[in-house]
């Protein structure tokens, strides 16, 4: 029987293959402007919107220090989109390529779609986490605007150029590290001033909290299993 349109030739059909090349012709064909858009802000501020919003919502929740915290998670979330952009783009070069999240196909699994999403949102919320609270502690202690925008900005960019870098890395390191990291930015945010009282006060930004830790321990599982 003669092979039809989807049965895989080489490992790969032909409506996955024509949309792959759809996808570098229109990488190819957009330049300068257009295409720093599409990657920041469709991508890097659409992915964040969807996936980090129990860590902005956490941010909002913050009253205690709301113009700190702000202006941390504000630097935060441009830096990373901006970051993401240059990613995607390869403006930067990281040693490793970036994952793009609509190369994924749908699907249950660690390494299919859903999987795939769950554990990018474990990251994006621990790096804004990390980056907004750290940021808005130095505004407090003394470092002013200036101090906030250098740490919030300083730690997403590092965290976005490290994540290609992280899921090249074999198994255990890569396991050992996103522990570590997730660990780190789940402290920074409950130990910030007036968060542990919201959790009492306001059960949402508990269960965001929450939300995230399962996503971090599953990213670590995952990463754990991979071969």
């Amino acid at each position: 029987m003669a092979p039809t349109d989807e049965s895989p030739r080489g490992g790969e059909t032909r409506p996955r293959r024509n949309r792959r090349h759809r996808r570098q012709q229109r990488d190819d064909d957009e330049t300068g402007v257009d295409a720093w858009l599409d990657a920041t802000v469709y991508f890097g501020l659409g992915q964040h919107l969807l996936l980090a919003l129990p860590m902005l919502w956490v941010a909002f929740m913050t009253v205690s220090t709301p113009v700190a915290v702000t202006t941390a998670a504000v630097v935060s979330l441009a830096v990373a989109c901006l970051a993401i952009g240059a990613l995607r783009l390869d403006a930067v070069s990281v040693g490793a390529p970036w994952h793009r999240i609509e190369d994924n196909e749908i699907g249950l699994g660690p390494d299919a779609g859903y999987g795939f999403l769950v554990r990018r949102a474990a990251y994006l919320n621990a790096t804004l986490g990390l980056g907004t609270f750290l940021g808005a502690r130095a505004d407090l202690a003394g470092a002013g605007f200036l101090g906030s925008v250098v740490v919030a900005g300083g730690v997403a960019l590092c965290a976005m150029l490290a994540l290609p870098r992280l899921r090249a890395a074999p198994a255990r390191t890569s396991a050992a590290a996103a522990g570590v990291y997730y660990a780190v930015s789940l402290l920074a945010v409950a130990t910030f001033p007036g968060v542990a009282g919201l959790f009492s006060l306001s059960p949402s930004v508990a269960l965001c909290v929450l939300a995230v830790a399962v996503a971090a321990a599953f990213d670590v599982a995952t990463d754990r299993k991979r071969r």
